[in-house]
């Protein structure tokens, strides 16, 4: 069992009022939190902890294109690991784990780094992120969806990682208090957020000043929509339209550039910025 650490109240906050949070009714292992729930002292709400994992999510605010992708994700889990796992570095002949490996250095971490993988997934990107920063590092892994958290807390099972927590919650109602991680990173969701711009400002508001915030989704460079492969590409996939949302990031950021990979399996676009 991967379970929630009792020292995570450290960065831990209510994702409603950004309140501190005390354990309540807690199932423990000397430091280790398995089941009981979290309550914030400011607004009262309370957060249950199951198998080890908070859920943070908040339903009054979950709009419904999020409960779509929500269940959507949350029913595909077992045949999206698959994907990601075999399937597509499979068919790339091992481009795509080497350019997610690219996108991890781009962050800039380093040993002790405090990290957070938003819309973790099955978490494609903990092992990645986990040999930069050392047993001595932390990584807070979250996601919205049951179903693939699941398939990320097996994996961390597996490999004993100690270091890595996993989070049920919203990417626009983060759990966590401002100025908290050394590096954000996202991969693959914004493109269908119901709240890209408030997502945005959470990942902003949850790192350090000049932490880097990588954010990479789908999407096709304009230029490319014209020629034939990128019509057959829009074709098949209608979130290749979508365009780096540089519009709604927040002011206090810098050093912003985005560059678009045509990928014939996933063309996409990374987004990097650094908080001021």
């Amino acid at each position: 069992m991967i379970e929630l650490r009792k020292n995570s109240l450290d960065f831990l906050c209510c994702p409603n009022c950004h309140g501190d949070l005390t354990l309540n009714n807690e199932g423990t292992n000397v430091d280790e939190v398995t089941s009981g729930s979290l309550l914030c002292q400011e607004c009262k709400k309370e957060y249950k902890i199951e198998r080890g994992i908070p859920d943070f999510v908040l339903p009054e605010y979950l709009n419904e294109k999020d409960k779509k992708w929500m269940l959507e994700y949350d029913s595909m889990a077992r045949s999206y690991d698959l994907l990601m796992t075999l399937i597509i570095p499979t068919l790339s002949i091992g481009l795509e784990p080497f350019e997610r490996y690219k996108w991890t250095k781009k962050l800039q971490i380093k040993s002790e780094s405090h990290v957070l993988d938003v819309s973790t997934g099955t978490g494609k990107n903990l092992p990645l992120i986990s040999r930069q920063i050392g047993s001595n590092g932390k990584i807070a892994a979250m996601d919205i969806s049951n179903g693939m958290l699941n398939y990320a807390q097996m994996k961390m099972k597996r490999r004993k990682w100690k270091n890595i927590e996993l989070h049920r919650a919203n990417a626009s109602y983060l759990p966590y208090k401002n100025n908290t991680f050394d590096a954000v990173m996202h991969v693959g969701g914004i493109n269908t957020f119901g709240q890209r711009k408030k997502a945005l400002h959470e990942m902003t508001r949850v790192a350090k000043t000049n932490a880097k915030i990588i954010i990479i989704d789908e999407g096709l460079a304009p230029e490319k929509q014209k020629t034939l492969l990128g019509k057959f590409q829009l074709r098949t996939n209608r979130l290749y339209f979508c365009q780096p949302p540089t519009k709604l990031i927040p002011h206090n950021t810098k050093n912003v550039q985005v560059t678009w990979k045509s990928d014939p399996f996933w063309p996409h676009y990374i987004m990097e910025l650094q908080k001021t």
